[in-house]
């Protein structure tokens, strides 16, 4: 009997406190969904909290957040109405039975995403006899089981648990929202993931109340509708490490393809309207262009965020590979490469002291010291964490060596953040024909833990690189 009077007793007290305007509003969010919402020590964030933020503000509302450990537990809060209102999802039909919807506020991209050796997908139609990882009591489930029902799905948890499933092979391709997606791959180091094409349809975030709630959709509507494009962009920029490009909207262009139609037809049966017509036909064209010069644009992005590293903005590991490969077949016969492993000195111990907010700031000043101090002709990659590559064409250990001796004098006269003064340590090895990027890795990696266990801040080359000799051992950097 308390399960069914708690519904009627819980709304009949936020009616009662409306009436004071003094209305405490619980609410659940999607705890691991960023940069759209999540839960981080207890406290809502995400994009979803800056556009709550804006409702409290106009408000005499209180939210107070309930925790939950899923999304599959928040939409299970909602149906029990332990919380009352969320402030981002998808309308769907299902969730519609027991959830009231506000107005549309904001839309994202989905995106199939795949492994690298993949093909490029123009859209769903593509996927083929491809296996199709999706989390569990997502909208997309619902959409694809409707409108593909020969995909073979495979259900996952969450949408990490969904990514890793590809980057391990258990499945094909992973189909969720471009920005969460590529959040996830970044902050993962699942670089051997691309994103593979379009998925439909594309995000429509809403806010949603329960039943007892409802009696906030037209004020929630009000306000929303107030939010400005800028606003929104900023907010998209705030949490997201990648640009915030607005989704093409398809159904404009077909509106505007029937309008044309329509005009030109007109044209011919009343020719007093022709000059009119001419230039809204031309404005429509204008708009066409418009699109595809966006589209354009957001191919541009995600080629950007496949090949770099979204702190330093210096190329990423993937691009490392790629570029490595074609650099060797074309040096092998002809010249010498060499290869650079480059580590901080005591990095753990700087983010201890001073935060990784300066941790972050060191890392973004060291890439640029690099990407200066190097060759035109060289590429300075980050590996990862504290570590760095550069390849060095139509350079022998010696002159390598050199490099990073102009590099470790640049770092000693650096005004890094905090006053931090900082080292490093390198490893470097010259590469023999034929040789793997493993192997020549593995090589300038034992340089660089002789470097770091001499006693750090130092150079030493790998003993079987050509003219390995003419470099100190343990040059001190």
């Amino acid at each position: 009997m308390l399960r069914y009077l708690r519904p009627i007793l819980f709304g009949s007290l936020l009616l009662a406190t409306a009436a004071v305007n003094a209305v405490t509003i619980p609410y659940c969010v999607d705890p691991d969904w960023m940069p759209y919402e999540g839960i981080d020590q207890g406290k809502h964030v995400g994009i979803s909290s800056g556009f709550l933020e804006l409702i409290d503000q106009q408000t005499d509302w209180q939210f107070q957040l309930v925790p939950t450990e899923s999304w599959q537990q928040t939409l299970a809060y909602l149906k029990q109405q332990r919380c009352v209102f969320t402030p981002m999802l998808n309308y769907t039909p299902r969730r519609a039975e027991f959830l009231y919807f506000s107005d549309i506020y904001s839309r994202s991209p989905n995106v199939l995403v795949s492994r690298h050796e993949q093909p490029f997908l123009q859209s769903m139609e593509q996927v083929g006899d491809r296996s199709l990882a999706i989390p569990r009591g997502y909208r997309l489930l619902d959409y694809v089981r409707q409108n593909y029902p020969k995909i073979r799905i495979i259900l996952a948890e969450t949408e990490q648990q969904g990514l890793e499933m590809v980057s391990s092979g258990e499945a094909d391709l992973f189909i969720g929202s471009m920005y969460s997606i590529n959040a996830r791959i970044q902050q993962s180091g699942l670089f051997n993931l691309k994103i593979a094409g379009w998925a439909g349809p594309e995000d429509q975030f809403r806010m949603a109340v329960t039943e007892n709630a409802k009696w906030m959709l037209p004020e929630l509507n009000h306000l929303l509708a107030q939010i400005s494009d800028e606003h929104r962009a900023r907010l998209y920029r705030q949490w997201s490490n990648m640009a915030v490009l607005e989704q093409t909207d398809y159904r404009m262009f077909w509106q505007l393809l029937a309008v044309a139609t329509l005009i030109f037809g007109a044209l011919l049966a009343r020719n007093r309207w022709i000059s009119k017509y001419n230039r809204e036909l031309t404005a429509k064209n204008q708009q066409l262009e418009q699109l595809r010069n966006q589209l354009l644009e957001t191919n541009r992005e995600l080629e950007f965020i496949s090949t770099h590293d979204p702190l330093t903005k210096l190329y990423n590991r993937h691009y490392f590979h790629r570029h490595f490969a074609a650099e060797h077949r074309s040096n092998s016969a002809q010249g010498h490469t060499s290869l650079i492993v480059i580590d901080i000195d005591f990095f753990k111990e700087i983010n201890d002291r001073h935060g990784h907010s300066v941790g972050d700031s060191i890392l973004r000043e060291l890439a640029a010291l690099l990407k200066d101090g190097a060759r035109e002709q060289d590429l300075v990659a980050r590996w990862g964490g504290e570590e760095f590559m550069i390849i060095c064409p139509d350079t022998d250990c010696v002159q390598a060596g050199r490099l990073c001796e102009r590099l470790a004098l640049a770092m000693k006269v650096y005004p890094f953040s905090a006053g931090v003064s900082l080292s490093c340590s390198f490893g470097l090895t010259e590469l023999k024909a034929g040789e793997s990027i493993w192997s020549a890795f593995d090589r300038a990696d034992l340089a660089l833990y002789r470097a770091k266990s001499e006693g750090r801040n130092r150079i030493c080359c790998d003993p079987e690189s050509d003219r390995a000799d003419k470099i100190s051992s343990n040059s001190s950097a």
